[in-house]
């Protein structure tokens, strides 16, 4: 079984990252930090006696705003996707 996402977080940084436009100058560039709280079955499975890692557990992703916005156009074509499969599919 394929990993399971629980819950997610996210909040905005702000980094100091050097200014190209200016000597020694500085800006502060935004970014998404995606914290997603996920839980895996197969370790779940594995004998407690042996287990050497949690079955649950929380990733975190930094996302810029052009990766943020590649990644929300992917989900909405994996959406879309989904819908058209779930108009053809038959009817229980």
């Amino acid at each position: 079984m394929l990993p399971q996402l629980n819950d997610f977080s996210w909040y905005i940084d702000m980094k100091l990252v050097p200014d190209s436009g200016s000597v020694g100058g500085q800006r502060t560039q935004p970014s998404c930090v995606l914290c997603l709280d996920i839980k895996d079955p197969a370790v779940d499975a594995i004998d407690h006696g042996q287990q050497q890692r949690s079955p649950q557990g929380t990733l975190q992703i930094e996302l810029s705003k052009e990766t943020l916005s590649l990644v929300l156009d992917n989900f909405t074509r994996i959406r879309d996707q989904l819908n058209t499969l779930a108009k053809k599919a038959p009817s229980s």
